[in-house]
């Protein structure tokens, strides 16, 4: 092992951080951005395997439940265009309510993406929106606010 490697592994072992070796793939490919954390699992996979999507939404946040499709998520390829997305098609109903998560309360909301096997192999990425309730004359709701997720299918 290389001398600035070395330090640099035992510097942040020491954090409880990981140091992956050369050509080391990641698993999981995870991101946060405010109160909403997301994974990805596996990373990497061929054309027609499932990805495993978890995203836990921690309090205090107000969101939509009931007859409504609390998460809205969907994938892109590389020149943007969409090839997956969930709910297909969007459940959408009159009868709905909201739930409220106190201050460090966490919520997980799982899903899977069967990747299509005639899907070019390149990157990927996840995007999502979860539903808050917003306050009365808030105006437009927002297209996405999860944290992107990239994913890469290998040939």
């Amino acid at each position: 092992m290389r001398p600035v490697l070395f330090v640099t592994a035992i510097v942040l072992a020491g954090c409880g951080a990981q140091v992956a070796g050369p050509g080391t793939v990641p698993t999981t490919v995870t991101a946060t951005a405010g109160q909403f954390h997301a994974e990805a699992s596996p990373a990497r996979l061929a054309p027609g395997g499932t990805v495993q999507v978890s995203f836990t939404v921690t309090g205090p946040i107000d969101y939509e439940v009931g007859c409504v499709q609390t998460l809205h998520i969907w994938a892109l390829d590389g020149q943007g265009t969409q090839v997956w997305a969930e709910p297909v098609p969007a459940i959408m109903c009159m009868a709905y309510g909201h739930k409220v998560l106190g201050s460090q309360e966490t919520a997980v909301f799982k899903a899977e993406w069967p990747t299509s096997s005639t899907l070019a192999p390149g990157a990927y990425t996840i995007h999502g929106l979860f539903l808050t309730v917003l306050p009365p004359g808030a105006g437009a709701r927002v297209r996405e606010n999860l944290p992107p997720l990239s994913v890469t299918l290998t040939s």
